[in-house]
């Protein structure tokens, strides 16, 4: 693949940046900004606050939010913040009709991947992504589901390692999803949504107060929603209930409480792509000529149960003005089951492939406790903000896979037959039944301080993880066990140019636990570790209207196996994998009717080092050289079309490498580009919605796995009427 494409973008995205911000400052000369004095008497006035209570921000102005508890666990205005950090709140999620996060992400620069499947396969600057709820881990469940976007208020994409607040993490970076809270006033939304392909859903939100008396208030939340739909792809459907219930407690001025209780349940067929195939001596993937809807399983046999449970509490007490505290416990359970028939690898006739069923039982339970406590400090001439926690997570994963041989095979995927599939005998010789418990305690400080009247910034962090892991074999009896500790930093440094201005660099760390024990000397690998530098621009203009940032960074991911080359059939964990790559986000109330978010990316992610010399400089899966998007919409406020709105989306990617199993580069997936549209008319407490995905009906794929690649959404609309009380 032509890498000349990446370079030039260390020129044009500053460019284009350079350019952006000339023409924003010529128009904030022709608009009124807040004085100096007023945004300082203002800023003196915010408390202290930790996440979650702090999840939404009365400053959005349209799609911008101006800050972000997720990046430091503190209420920190994103323009003092160095790190690379994108907000995409519940307007947004709700005008993009986005029913998942890549939906939502993708409008966000350098995030990739995705999944019809509904498991989202995102990823962040060329690597995967760690999700979080409210700044914890939780109980995602296993593939082939989805969170509930009804529930949050907006979704935070973090980029690049974090381990010091959040331990473990992608080294691409992380999504924090941020529920909706209970709120004071009584109000209630309902929405009813049909579409394409049989897509039906309706959602019930209300909220408002239960009790109050003097400084004692109680609110509530509750969520409630059903999905019946089906699918362009063969014998695909969706059957989703869901609940999520939370209270709110203000136990007088200082002290909240809130609790949560989530529950879904998912009820799905579906498929994971159309094969391609491979000739063995060039090791080159083809795409077969198959359509998008074609369906690798047996509708017969074929079927995906997923039920979670989640329940959490969180309680925030404010001693003074300098000093809170924060304490929270959550508890998850989510069991999935997969019964599936899957074709296998390529047979020796292009069209005929040998399969195999499997049934797949996940069954994971898990407690997660954090105990916080944020303060500030002044020391001379510099004020300190200090937040020094520990954080807890206890985590059993029962995982299974039974597979069993299935008649007629092979499979002629040019001439499927459906509805004739037989279930033989067990394949003993490769089942699996394992059980995972893994504990982790680790304690966390963090310090963000400024000088000279905090025109430079700097935060700095460190964590101490300490994990201890066992890995039980139902099926050998052993158990192996698997403990490791970590110690991860953080820097960061930020140069207030001027109140719209701030350059900064950071470097942050982050780590993924190693498993298995394929070493010669039969031990656990150490754990893959990642290292990112960035350095960066942003800026906030036009009285907070243009808010967006610049960014170079560097990600490298350390330790990954690779062959042994002195022990044949072991491996060794010296392989690595840099990312490299620059970025342009923005958002941008042109005026108070007409809102853009944008983003611009561009990265190459290689390997630079591995054992086996083909492998030096070939580029990963998934990941384009360019990517870009853009959305926006304008509101008509005055005139005989008054309510009526109209929004336009379109997202670019360029041609990605694809793999053949552990032969990395083998083939390209092309580029593709896609069109999105939003009609809406507001009448009173009445709103009526179309959104049409993929407009010019594109064909194009999303991400291509070892032997299948999987194709993206096809055109269609969906409809929704929403009513206000």
């Amino acid at each position: 693949m032509n890498l000349s494409p990446f370079f030039p973008a260390k020129i044009a995205i500053p460019a284009l940046a350079v350019g952006l911000l000339s023409a924003a400052s010529l128009l904030a000369q022709t608009s009124p900004a807040p004085s100096v004095a007023t945004s300082a008497k203002k800023e003196d006035a915010e408390l202290v606050n930790l996440s979650p209570f702090v999840v939404s921000d009365s400053t959005d102005v349209g799609y911008i939010a101006t800050r972000a508890a997720g990046a430091t666990k503190t209420s920190t205005p994103m323009i003092d913040l160095p790190h690379s950090i994108q907000v995409l709140n519940s307007e947004f999620i709700a005008d993009t009709a986005s029913n998942n996060m890549f939906q939502a992400a993708r409008y966000v620069s350098n995030v990739g991947g995705g999944s019809q499947r509904g498991d989202d396969a995102l990823l962040i600057r060329g690597f995967a992504v760690t999700r979080l709820r409210n700044g914890q881990p939780y109980s995602a469940g296993n593939a082939f589901t989805f969170d509930e976007m009804a529930a949050f208020d907006r979704v935070e994409v973090i980029k690049g390692a974090s381990a010091v607040l959040y331990g473990t993490a992608s080294p691409g970076g992380l999504i924090n999803l941020v529920d909706k809270r209970p709120l004071p006033k009584q109000q209630t939304t309902v929405s009813l949504m049909l579409g394409s392909f049989n897509f039906y859903k309706g959602i019930l939100d209300t909220t408002g107060p239960i009790a109050k008396t003097g400084d004692m208030e109680v609110d509530y939340r509750a969520i409630a929603g059903y999905e019946d739909s089906q699918s362009w792809r063969l014998f695909a459907f969706r059957k989703r209930s869901y609940f999520n219930g939370s209270v709110l407690f203000k136990l007088g001025k200082d002290t909240n409480v809130v609790t949560r209780m989530e529950y879904q349940r998912d009820n799905l067929k579906d498929s994971y792509g159309k094969p391609y195939i491979w000739f063995s001596t060039a090791n080159v993937g083809t795409l077969l000529n198959v359509p998008d809807e074609f369906f690798r399983g047996d509708p017969g046999i074929d079927k995906k149960r997923v039920s979670r449970f989640i329940w959490d509490t969180a309680i925030e007490h404010r001693f003074n003005d300098n000093w809170s505290a924060r304490a929270s416990l959550a508890y998850g359970d989510a069991f999935g089951t997969r019964t599936e028939v899957f074709i296998s690898a390529q047979g020796n006739i292009i069209n005929l492939f040998p399969r195999f069923a499997q049934y797949i039982p996940n069954d994971q339970q898990q407690w997660v406790g954090e105990a916080d406590l944020l303060g500030k400090v002044k020391v001379g001439p510099t004020t300190h903000q200090l937040l020094a926690g520990v954080n807890f997570y206890n985590q059993e994963i029962n995982d299974s896979n039974i597979r069993y041989a299935v008649r007629p095979d092979p499979f002629d995927i040019f001439n499927p037959i459906y509805g004739n599939t037989t279930l033989g005998a067990e394949v003993t010789s490769v089942r699996r039944v394992a059980d995972t418990n893994s504990k982790w305690r680790s304690p966390f400080i963090q310090d963000q301080f400024g000088i000279f009247d905090d025109r430079l910034q700097f935060i700095v962090g460190f964590r101490h993880d300490d994990l201890k892991q066992s890995v039980k074999s139902f099926v050998t009896g052993a158990t192996t066990p698997n403990n490791q500790t970590k110690n991860s930093p953080r820097y960061g440094v930020l140069w207030k140019v001027s109140p719209e201005y701030s350059l900064y660099a950071s470097y942050n760390e982050s780590f993924t636990p190693a498993s298995g024990a394929g070493s010669v000397q039969g031990i656990p690998f150490p754990s893959p570790t990642a290292k990112q530098t960035e350095f960066g621009l942003k800026f906030e203009l036009l009285n907070k209207r243009l808010f967006g940032g610049v960014a170079y960074f560097e990600n490298a991911r350390r330790n990954l196996t690779t062959v042994d080359v002195l022990n044949p059939g072991f491996s060794v964990a010296t392989g690595e994998i840099t990312s490299r790559g620059s970025e342009l986000d923005l958002g941008f109330a042109v005026t108070k009717e007409w809102q853009v978010i944008a983003g611009l990316g561009f990265q190459n992610a290689t390997t630079t080092k591995d054992n086996v010399a083909a492998n030096l400089g070939l580029e990963q899966p998934n990941v384009p050289n360019q990517s870009g998007s853009v959305w926006t919409k304008y509101n008509f406020s005055t005139g005989t079309v008054k309510g009526l709105s109209l929004g336009l989306g379109v997202t670019t990617v360029g041609e990605r490498a694809g793999q053949r199993d552990s032969v990395p580069r083998s083939f390209s997936i092309p580029g593709y580009t896609i069109w999105n549209a939003l009609i809406s008319y507001q009448q009173g407490e009445n709103k009526y919605s179309l959104n049409v995905e993929n407009l010019t009906d594109e064909r194009y794929i999303m991400i291509a796995s070892a032997r299948l690649a999987d194709p993206g959404e096809h055109r269609n609309f969906r409809f929704t009427y929403t009513r206000k009380f």
